[in-house]
């Protein structure tokens, strides 16, 4: 490796590998400390600034598209939470749990058509897809993350939108003994409660930094409350009210509920790496991580379930949306409580070798292995009470939220039992990968070098259903006469200031009750003398319980992928304008194998006594199913960057990149149900899908004017072929009475999809100001976006689902011992899901939330941190076809943090 290709790649690994602040060369972190010291200047900077000038490096210097987040010193993330930094990058927005970042969305494209990788290893997820969950790991593990928007082909195929990779600490990375510690409480303001975090990193190197140890740990609890105002969906139907009035073709809402959620969320995380360097040009790497997150939650429901034969009164709006409903007949109100324990865990673990041949060629060889689950452990528990009455809904006021008008006296007699069960899902996912990559240096002509690799990974996802066996859980509401409940299993529920920061009106209390209370209630001596057949109902009671029990068709998918590729780096000058140009080629295999149990379809045989109607002759039990695929794809690239004037960069890119379906599409289960021969139905997942496809196109010039400081500009295309849709497909299904035409939901590759975008950055640092102004910075940047695609409605092409433009304006101060900063980040309105043949398309409206940290350092060594996460307390709204189809308003309400950090 000639010097000014060591010092180039030395300069980009050390930042991209740990964003320390503290420039390595890449076998100096793994071969030698000694060759590094002589050919790079260390620059040891931290905070707010030395982690946007780390960020900005890397960007300049990478030879794709790339935005980049760093560690502002060891063990201080920029957020509290991966994905809510990610969202300050360009083009990347982020959706929400409970008010925690969970997955993001880049460019448009949502989280499954993105990669995320740790330490560019693939991680199993309990997504039950392919998309990373952000909330499992603690920001405090992380030195950095990167994400590259253009592929090359050294990248591991499957993101259409953005590979992410993320990264942990390495201790040759930081030699000598370096340790860390962080302890803050949280204020969350909905629940009123003060919950702990803690964090803490220690790393050593010994024998002249040729081993290295690092552990790093850290635990956060959480307890928040959030409310929720929720309508299932705006029902496209007829409706004809019980005096025989009718109304065609209106939008009905199906419900209106209040939920008021107490949640505890506990995160336990751990990292532990050792490294050692027996040869200069040789190092071993070994690394652990683990997390474990669990969430419990209990919400306390006040629920309405508008049913058209209890209607007694609608009022339409001018877009025939009912506005004002009555409803009488035998309504009731419902009390309901939802209680849920999951428990998510993820376990990695992984070797690595790089070793320099000579001069001029070296390799790496990596294998890991992780493996996550979700448990739902007890499950998701729903237990119902009813309060018979009439009641009305009126939503013509234009308020958020509508008014309700029913018997809210809170006595707690003569509630009567509705319906009962438990169910989860478990889900499993495990992956080992193998990589062997290549770096040859030819410095021959243009040609400077030949990057190559190959890969092997093998990924098995299971997912099971579990639940409380039929008719356990609904006997009581099957009765044909009522369950009364003892009114003493009641309280009263006080849900003061229930989405106080929205407008409109809502009940502020209501009843509760808990739910192993109700169930064994019901399930008493005293309730089952009362049910139709108590002797059936005990035996059932006996032999299942109300607890869940796995349900027989659980299915499982392999995936294996083989892969190789080749890149080819030239670079030289125009006109002393310095030009890169990396010009690849991936080829990848895929076989799937998708395995299941199903009850079988023997038979289709006539009804009795109905003309043209068939019915289902199943098995009697489960039967094993098996479904396989396998496609190859070869994948293009070429990223080419040139300096048209010094520190000006122009950059233009092309790729062909694909989305493998997500891993729960891919079950092989399916159902069909008898009916009338010229409309048999069924329904059921596609082992056979394919890929999405995409030709991904990219420009972008970058003004890198002073240090930390840039502006930039980028247009990109991308056109997408294979984009999945779920429809009624035309399946012949063939049976010993002969072969049955049979409409099958599922999805399918089938429309066609077109993204336009442009990106605009600036971030600016104002050195040159007088002090103290002189601390002050600001990051501005915004994203367009526009796309259609061949799916369509009467109203025209569709746009893609979570595609809208994104801003974010950041200011910060940052002189001698204080930090502060403020951050707004705007998403615009996106759809979320596409409309059906039932229902129009739902929407998230435009959500604003801004940010706020600071800190003060009184030492070296000791530094006090605030932080407001959400402190306008910004609502979550989603609508239906049109604005005032109010789906969900929710408040999850600020939260806050005070803490130490201390450096050792």
């Amino acid at each position: 490796m000639n010097k000014l290709n060591r010092i180039k790649v030395s300069y980009l690994s050390g930042l991209i590998a740990l964003n320390l602040g503290i420039s390595v060369n890449v076998n100096a972190v793994e071969n030698s400390q000694a060759e590094a010291n002589a050919d790079i200047e260390v620059i040891a900077v931290t905070g707010i600034r030395g982690s946007l000038i780390k960020s900005k490096d890397i960007k300049k210097e990478s030879d794709t598209v790339v935005d980049a987040i760093t560690s502002e010193d060891i063990g201080k993330f920029p957020d509290q939470n991966v994905a809510e930094s990610l969202q300050r990058i360009t083009g990347v927005s982020i959706d929400r749990s409970g008010g925690e970042g969970q997955s993001i969305t880049v460019r448009g494209l949502g989280p499954e058509f993105n990669t995320t990788l740790i330490n560019k290893r693939t991680m199993a997820t309990t997504s039950g897809g392919r998309s990373f969950s952000f909330d499992i790991l603690a920001s405090e593990l992380i030195s950095g993350a990167e994400v590259y928007k253009t592929q090359s082909a050294n990248l591991q195929e499957g993101a259409i939108g953005a590979t992410v990779n993320i990264t942990t600490f390495k201790p040759l990375a930081i030699p000598g003994f370096q340790a860390t510690g962080s302890i803050k409480a949280v204020y969350d303001k909905m629940s009123g409660t003060t919950s702990p975090q803690f964090s803490g990193l220690i790393s050593n190197t010994f024998d002249d930094e040729k081993f290295g140890v690092l552990l790093s740990l850290a635990h956060s609890q959480r307890d928040s409350r959030y409310d929720e105002a929720n309508t299932a969906y705006y029902e496209r139907t007829d409706l004809t009210l019980n005096d025989g009035r009718t109304f065609d073709d209106v939008y009905m809402p199906q419900n209106y509920d209040q939920i008021a959620q107490t949640e505890s969320r506990e995160r336990t995380g751990g990292n532990l790496v050792f490294q050692y360097v027996p040869l200069d040009n040789l190092t071993f790497t070994l690394d652990a991580l683990y997390s474990k997150y669990e969430v419990d939650y209990r919400q306390d429901i006040l629920a309405h379930w508008f049913e058209e034969n209890k209607l007694t009164d609608v009022t339409l709006d001018n877009n025939r949306t009912v506005v004002q409903l009555s409803m009488g007949n035998g309504s009731h109100s419902d009390f309901m409580v939802r209680q849920s324990q999951t428990e998510n865990q993820l376990t990695a673990f992984g070797f690595n070798a790089d070793w320099d041949l000579n001069d001029t060629v070296s390799l790496a060889a990596d294998i890991s292995y992780s493996q996550a689950s979700s448990d739902p452990l007890g499950g998701m528990t729903d237990t119902v009470a009813a309060r018979p009455g009439d009641y009305s809904y009126d939503r013509s006021s234009g308020a958020l939220l509508p008014t309700m008008t029913f018997n809210a006296n809170n006595s707690s007699n003569g509630l009567t039992a509705g319906w009962g069960g438990r169910d989860g899902t478990k889900i499993d996912d495990e992956v080992l990968e193998v990589k062997l990559d290549g770096e040859w240096i030819v410095d021959n002509g243009a040609l400077a070098t030949i990057n190559f690799g190959v890969l092997y990974s093998d990924r098995t996802f299971g997912s099971t259903d579990y639940s409380t066996k039929s008719p356990v859980p609904v006997i009581w509401g099957d009765n044909s006469s009522p369950i009364y409940l003892d009114p003493n299993l009641f309280s009263n529920f006080d849900a003061d200031g229930f989405l106080s920061g929205s407008d409109g009106a809502s009940a502020q209390n209501w009843l509760t009750f808990n739910s192993e209370a109700w169930f064994d209630y019901v399930t008493s001596d005293k309730v089952m003398a009362q049910l139709d057949d108590p002797a059936a109902s005990r035996a059932l009671l006996a032999q299942y319980g109300t607890q869940m029990h796995a349900s027989p068709t659980a299915y499982e998918v392999n995936e294996t992928l083989d892969a190789l590729y080749a890149d080819f780096h030239f670079d030289g000058d125009l006109y002393d304008m310095p030009w890169k140009v990396v010009a690849g080629l991936r080829y990848v295999e895929t076989t799937s194998k998708s395995k299941g149990n199903q009850i079988a379809l023997l038979d289709l045989v006539p009804a009795p006594n109905e003309d043209g109607v068939v019915r289902v002759v199943e098995s009697e039990d489960y039967l094993p199913i098996e479904a396989s695929n396998n496609y190859d794809n070869w994948l293009p690239s070429l990223n080419a960057n040139i300096e048209v004037i010094e520190d000006v960069i122009a950059r233009v890119a092309y790729s062909k990149s694909i989305t493998r379906p997500e891993l729960d599409e891919m079950s092989p289960l399916s159902s069909y149900s008898g009916g009338h021969q010229n409309s048999l139905k069924g329904e059921g997942a596609n082992p056979m899908l394919m890929p999405f496809t995409s030709n991904n196109f990219d420009l972008s010039l970058e003004w890198y004017y002073q240090e930390g400081s840039y502006a930039s500009v980028a247009a990109f295309r991308k056109d997408i072929s294979g984009y999945l849709e779920t429809e009624e497909v035309q399946e012949i299904v063939s049976v010993p009475s002969g072969d049955y035409d049979y409409k099958v939901t599922r999805p399918v590759n089938q429309n066609d999809a077109q993204i336009t975008g442009y990106e605009f950055a600036i971030q600016h640092m104002f050195t040159s100001l007088p002090e103290p102004l002189d601390g002050l910075g600001v990051i501005a940047n915004m994203t367009i976006v526009d796309s259609d695609s061949s799916s369509s409605t009467s109203g025209g092409l569709l746009p893609l689902v979570g595609l809208g433009d994104s801003q974010n304006l950041i200011l910060f101060y940052e002189k001698d011992a204080a930090q502060f900063r403020i951050a707004y980040n705007n998403r615009s309105r996106f759809m979320q899901s596409k409309p059906l043949s039932w229902r129009g398309a739902h929407y998230v409206e435009d959500y604003a939330q801004v940010d706020i940290s600071g800190s003060y350092d009184f030492n070296e060594n000791l530094t006090l941190f605030i932080e407001g996460i959400n402190i306008t307390n910004e609502l979550t709204v989603k609508t239906a076809e049109y604005s005032n189809q109010v789906l969900e308003v929710t408040e999850t309400g600020p939260r806050y943090s005070l803490g130490i950090r201390g450096v050792f």
